[in-house]
């Protein structure tokens, strides 16, 4: 209620003669009120019993209308006592149809694909998000994306298989796919921004391979699955991500100048770099050296190299273990750091990838030859 309905002025006003007394009430039960009376007395008496009035039941009630008043008791008579009309309404203004109109999940999903794709956003990051929110399309794909509930998104991080990191990662997803939503206008609100953030252990140590079992899983993969050597060579002595190695092409392979050209196709970030060819990394490629051609993966390959060399793996090992042997043996940060493509600081080298090894143990794993192993291509 404002300040001039609260305490309202009463002025004089001559009509056909008479002096008569007149206050503006404003709106009472749906309508503008004038009071006019013929003493000042009764206009003063009036207004304090409207003060009451609004006083008791609030001010802004008496400016409802009696239709207003009926659909309220309506409304109030529809919730059953769940919920208030205030917080119906807050609901409403939340979850309700967005500017843009109404439109499902599983078109929502292709909107927001499609928009990544015209951003140009590398194909790693475009597979990361079909993988990802396909999997929340398909499960919710004819469901209205404006009655999306923070509940539906926490039971639906719930079901998905994985550890933290895999969690954190659906839900970074589910929050674009959203704020994607709320600027098309299909969405008020970002359901998924309620949902707490997973924090990842930032102290727990990296897991590394050791000079032996670095030593053992060459000489398995040698011996069995051979047209992967090159490939695990680059993930362990190159500190190529293992993305990376799969995309990377001959061409971009040095072997006289001794570098390796990552170009931003090829990186996960979209900054190139050159790595750094140590002696016993050429001796592992020279044998399999190509003019061009992508090096060669395969997933049930690299399955059953892990299989057959009975090492337990933890996540980017091969990457941790060459930034541990890096630092270890050479000493410096700002390089290691380079070759692996952390351009802003050392900080994520130290935090993510570096564990305490001795320098005659990093010198030691720099000395795994292909020679020692008497490694030879596949015929």
């Amino acid at each position: 209620m404002s300040a001039r309905t609260d305490k309202p002025k009463i002025r004089e006003r001559k009509i056909r003669g008479k002096i008569y007394y007149v206050a503006d009430l404003g709106r009472i039960d749906g309508k503008r009120k004038i009071l006019t009376r013929a003493s000042r007395s009764e206009v003063e008496l009036e207004v304090e019993q409207v003060r009451r009035r609004k006083k008791k039941i609030g001010g802004d009630a008496l400016r409802l209308s009696e239709g207003d008043l009926r659909d309220a008791a309506r409304a109030l008579e529809s919730l059953g006592g769940q919920a208030t009309i205030s917080e119906a309404v807050r609901f409403f203004l939340d979850h309700g149809k967005g500017e843009g109109g109404e439109t499902t999940v599983r078109r929502l999903y292709d909107l927001y694909v499609k928009d990544r794709k015209d951003a140009h956003r590398t194909k790693r990051t475009l597979k990361d998000i079909e993988h990802r929110l396909g999997r929340f399309a398909s499960d919710y794909g004819d469901i209205p994306a404006h009655q999306i509930t923070t509940s539906d998104i926490q039971e639906w991080l719930g079901r998905q298989n994985g550890g933290a990191t895999t969690r954190k990662n659906f839900r970074t997803h589910l929050s674009g796919l959203f704020n994607f939503a709320i600027k098309r206008g299909y969405v008020r609100l970002n359901p998924v921004s309620a949902v707490s953030t997973v924090k990842i252990r930032s102290d727990k140590r990296p897991g590394i391979l050791s000079v032996p079992q670095t030593r053992h899983l060459m000489r398995t993969v040698s011996e069995s699955e051979s047209d992967m050597v090159v490939w695990f060579a680059l993930c362990l002595f190159a500190g190529l991500r293992p993305s990376e190695a799969q995309r990377l092409d001959w061409s971009d392979i040095d072997l006289d100048r001794n570098e390796i050209f990552v170009s931003a196709e090829v990186s996960k970030t979209p900054y190139e770099r050159y790595v750094k060819l140590q002696p016993n990394l050429i001796e592992w490629l020279l044998p399999f050296r190509q003019e061009s051609g992508h090096v060669h993966y395969s997933e049930s390959a690299y399955r059953r190299a892990r299989k057959q060399a009975g090492i337990e793996w933890s996540h980017d090992v091969m990457r941790h273990t060459f930034g541990t042997m890096h630092l270890a043996a050479f000493r410096n940060a700002g390089d290691t750091a380079e070759q692996m493509g952390h351009r802003s600081s050392t900080v994520m080298l130290f935090s993510h990838y570096r564990r305490a090894v001795r320098q005659e143990d990093a010198e030691r794993f720099w000395d795994i030859r292909a020679t020692e192993l008497e490694v030879k291509a596949a015929v």
